[in-house]
């Protein structure tokens, strides 16, 4: 139930398809303008920070990536550089590809920087107020943004999912919602939780008002969901999916991860932890229900020059698989041929 007994917002689903390359679409910049007209605040949430979320060369197809990390440079338009939002790597934009020398560059994707622009574009009159972690890091930023944008100060506020949570304004009648698909298809098995999560909760920032969720598939059922709040709908859903594919809360997710500066000697760890596991586990521990997936490249395979594999396991936390693991991890440290790797283990974390 909402706080106070408030009534829910009226939520409008926008297929973003349609919007003909526009980041904001018509429909929103409609609602914008009305409640600029009546005096009244609006909240857009797009969660990515920069101006552009990838430089692709249109020639060789080549993306600009970080030579630390294996994801895409994002454009800050604020320093006109390329920065590195996992190592903090940057460098200036060249107007070649550095792959090939083609001149034929072009920019995808959009960020809170970008919509701030367009936001400037569409209502040049209007005091805009852009909350990310490019504008929020000095101490106590936070607090002073949020404090003038309560007084008044700001028409419109954009941001990441940092204006999506625990704020009450009762100027606020209009939420937008940019991109509201992109935690759906993630590779984490709590995207979909995720996504009606911040949908809900940035919903909620509007009492009586309207909110348009502008997305990609607007049939697809989590967004049906989130748009009516309907918890019930999405929890019989999702704890389905989840049993079918044992994943918490049906079982406890472990993964033991393995980094280091030479990818093979990472990739060979991680191959003689798996070995060494399930051959102890058979034998010692052989009452455990526990299921052994096989070791590949995480993710994000490199993060700071360092290579990355995981091992993860399906299992049910209890004293002894505690047990079974600190005996695995005393025996990788003491295999020399390991000694180059570092090794951690995470229970359920949050970024699986």
């Amino acid at each position: 139930h909402r706080y106070l007994g408030n009534q829910l917002p009226k939520v409008q689903i926008v297929d973003s398809t349609q919007s003909y390359g526009f980041d904001i679409s018509q429909e929103l910049t409609a609602e914008l303008l009305d409640n600029l007209k009546a005096g009244q605040q609006s909240i857009l949430l797009l969660n990515r920070r920069g101006y552009h979320t990838a430089v692709r060369c249109n020639n060789c197809q080549e993306v600009v990536k970080c030579p630390n990390c294996s994801v895409a440079l994002t454009y800050h338009s604020a320093n006109h550089r390329l920065m590195c939002h996992y190592c903090g790597y940057s460098r200036d934009l060249d107007q070649d590809c550095p792959n090939c020398g083609s001149k034929l560059i072009s920019y995808t994707g959009s960020g809170t920087q970008r919509i701030e622009d367009e936001l400037h574009r569409l209502f040049p009159q209007a005091k805009i107020l852009r909350m990310d972690l490019d504008t929020t890091m000095s101490r106590m930023s936070h607090e002073t943004k949020f404090g003038e944008f309560a007084q008044g100060k700001y028409q419109i506020m954009v941001g990441t999912q940092m204006v999506a949570k625990g704020l009450n304004f009762p100027d606020v009648t209009l939420v937008g919602v940019l991109g509201a698909d992109q935690s759906i298809f993630s590779q984490d098995f709590r995207g979909c939780e995720r996504a009606f999560s911040l949908l809900t909760q940035v919903v909620g920032r509007c009492g009586p008002g309207r909110a348009l969720i502008q997305t990609a598939v607007p049939q697809h059922p989590v967004i049906l969901q989130a748009a009516r709040q309907d918890y019930d709908s999405f929890y019989a859903d999702e704890i389905k999916s989840r049993k079918l594919g044992l994943y918490p809360p049906f079982c406890t997710l472990c993964q033991v991860g393995f980094s280091g500066e030479q990818e093979e000697k990472v990739c060979a760890a991680a191959m003689w932890f798996a070995k060494h596991f399930g051959q102890r586990a058979k034998k010692d521990y052989p009452d455990l229900p526990l299921r052994l997936m096989n070791p590949c490249e995480m993710a994000l395979a490199r993060i700071a020059g360092k290579y990355r594999y995981g091992v993860m396991i399906k299992c049910r936390m209890s004293e002894r698989f505690s047990r079974l693991m600190w005996e695995m991890l005393r025996a990788f440290d003491s295999e020399k041929n390991n000694r180059s790797v570092h090794i951690w283990v995470d229970m359920n974390g949050n970024d699986l």
